[in-house]
């Protein structure tokens, strides 16, 4: 008989400048001896940062050389040639301002990075009052003029400033200008790669009482340049971006992401693919129990598991968990 199997994982920290104490405080994450943390690398094969089993068989080993273990085949396609799987997710504590920054298209960032392009998409999980995020240009605009806009600190009169609450989520292209606001607490879903250029920094300073790097001239090759049109949505009263129905968050050739709401009783049909079993489960709000061979898996707000689905999946309680394939 098939069975399903659930692999807790255990991230990796980043301890960027403008990270807070959220992942710790609200998501009980164990960042050890960092006072402030900004990401947290829940599912990644990335070299700058691989995420770990925490059960199963293979439990201490990072999820690469699970996969090398079991066969990259079993991960599909694109982990098979590549030994690197697809996608990696992220959770995001913006205590401040992150730069206002781009990420390049495919074709740019294996051409001058060695890296994947990134396409990613964010699901708010918590928001501040007055938190915002800001997405695209409000007008078209020019290589010329943002350049200009980027020297004498004017670039956010033309970004789009979208309000934000928890439970929204957006797609951001690359190419797509960006940047999240203070204040918001974020599940991102992304492409597997580090590649952000940053166009503005508020001219703060790092740990060391430096400015950072900007990569202007790599931001201005990869902008798209045309106005973004944002949808107001009359009902919520929030601005809104992205084609996203009332399950599925997110489509692309790396990833689909889709949102289930339990609320008593859930059961997932298997989605199988025709090339892999495996999907990845975020819990993004609440708690609950899944069903599993061996007894019940407890799910709480910021956990992530590997999970191998072979049959429906039956879950109990009152959360949201965001299910990405393979």
């Amino acid at each position: 008989m098939a069975q399903n199997e659930l692999i807790k994982l255990i991230p990796v920290f980043k301890d960027y400048i403008w990270g807070g104490t959220k992942l710790h405080d609200l998501l009980g994450k164990d960042t050890g001896r960092l006072e402030h943390v900004a990401e947290s690398w829940e599912f990644s094969t990335h070299p700058d940062g691989q995420s770990v089993l925490a059960s199963g068989k293979y439990a201490g080993k990072t999820l690469a050389e699970y996969f090398a273990a079991i066969g990259w085949k079993k991960a599909g396609t694109y982990s098979e040639a590549h030994k690197r799987l697809p996608f990696m997710t992220k959770f995001i504590d913006a205590k401040e301002n992150l730069s206002i920054q781009v990420h390049p298209t495919e074709a740019y960032a294996r051409r001058h990075e060695n890296d994947n392009g990134k396409n990613e998409m964010w699901y708010i999980m918590d928001a501040e009052a007055e938190a915002f995020i800001y997405v695209g240009f409000n007008c078209n605009t020019s290589r010329k003029e943002v350049a200009r806009r980027v020297k004498d600190g004017s670039i956010e009169q033309i970004l789009n400033k979208i309000p934000v609450r928890k439970g929204d989520s957006f797609f951001i292209p690359a190419g797509t200008v960006h940047a999240i606001g203070a204040g918001c607490l974020i599940c991102e879903i992304q492409q597997t790669s580090n590649v952000t250029y940053r166009l503005y920094d508020y001219g703060r300073l790092d740990h060391d009482g430096k400015t950072r790097e900007l990569n202007v001239k790599k931001a201005l090759d990869v902008l798209n340049y045309k106005r973004m049109e944002i949808e107001l949505d009359e009902e919520s009263g929030l601005y809104h971006i992205g084609a996203a129905s009332a399950k599925t968050l997110a489509r692309t050739n790396w990833f689909t992401v889709t949102k289930y709401e339990v609320d008593g009783d859930l059961k997932i049909t298997s989605m199988r693919s025709p090339y892999t079993q495996y999907k990845v489960l975020i819990a993004v709000d609440g708690d609950g129990d899944i069903d599993l061979p061996d007894g019940t898996e407890y799910l709480s707000e910021g956990g992530t598991w590997l999970l191998k689905q072979q049959a429906p999946l039956r879950i109990h309680g009152h959360c949201s968990l965001l299910v990405v394939n393979l």
